[in-house]
């Protein structure tokens, strides 16, 4: 039996299952408001046209501080535009990234954690995997730009029967340790509720 899988889809799997947790822990409230920011960052960003109507916004602005420094000290200022055509992809790339953390931030001030029921975590989990799912999506299409050869790869997973019924043995010790770090992370992210 073989599943053939895209290697941008192996990529994302375990950021999905990431996002999906953190989105259980955040809550619909903050998901939800991260995920409208994220859009509006895909619409200015993964857009052509709009991303360089940006650009020129931003070369705009330059020109209005310029112009401001111009008259403040008497002299003739010129201003450099800051977005041109050779660092169009790098603008979109860094823009994007900002506006990432900016849809976290905003999610996180915005969004009302207290209280939430397991109907709203849940849909809070949903939200966190739709939003990793546009990060990664956006993330891969600009690599794709940078590194056109980087996904070109093919993989697959071959599920074999194994005549060793002590395999599964010899995983305990990398089990136990795994859980024994995740209890670790649960009882540091509980430890400021626990000290109230």
């Amino acid at each position: 039996m073989q599943l053939q899988l895209s290697y941008q889809l192996l990529l994302t799997l375990p950021l999905l299952v990431a996002g999906m947790l953190y989105g259980w822990r955040r809550g619909w409230r903050e998901e939800g408001i991260t995920t409208v920011v994220l859009l509006g960052a895909l619409l200015f960003f993964g857009n052509n046209r709009l991303a360089e109507s940006l650009g020129s916004l931003v070369n705009r602005i330059v020109e209005a501080f310029a112009l401001f420094f111009s008259t403040l000290f008497g002299g003739e200022i010129v201003a450099r535009d800051l977005v041109t055509a050779t660092n169009q992809n790098g603008f979109r790339f860094i823009g994007f990234l900002l506006f990432v953390m900016l849809a976290y931030l905003i999610g996180g001030a915005l969004g009302q954690r207290a209280s939430l029921q397991r109907g709203g975590r849940l849909l809070g989990s949903v939200l966190g995997g739709l939003n990793i799912f546009l990060i990664a999506s956006q993330l891969f299409g600009f690599i794709q730009r940078f590194l056109p050869s980087v996904f070109e790869r093919e993989s697959t997973i071959r599920i074999t029967p194994d005549q060793d019924a002590n395999l599964l043995r010899s995983y305990l010790p990398s089990i136990f340790a795994l859980l024994l770090i995740l209890l670790l992370i649960v009882v540091f992210l509980r430890l400021p509720k626990i000290r109230q």
